[in-house]
């Protein structure tokens, strides 16, 4: 099941298996497949629509990383997220 990660307003969707986060939840269902079908594989075409990923500290505390937008116009900050509901993370 992709996770929803909202953020400002705005809803991102994350591989629940390898953590890529993704602007749209077409994209991080075709990851989620790839990974359920390929263990341990990671697909470079729908990597690269990746906008960070998800990180898991050994608390157990989740971590957004958004990466660097292509040309550095910005940098989207990091955030700690909780989980809201089944499915669903907010920032905390």
């Amino acid at each position: 099941m992709v996770y929803i990660i909202e953020v400002d307003g705005f809803k991102y969707y994350a591989c629940s298996i390898c953590g890529l986060i993704y602007e749209s939840e077409e994209t991080a269902s075709k990851c989620e497949e790839f990974c359920k079908s390929n263990p341990g594989k990671c697909n470079i075409e729908i990597m690269k629509e990746s906008i960070g990923y998800i990180e898991q500290a050994e608390s157990g505390a989740f971590t957004l990383k958004f990466k660097v937008l292509a040309k550095g116009e910005k940098i989207k900050p990091v955030y700690k997220i909780c989980k809201h509901r089944l499915n669903v993370y907010k920032i905390c």
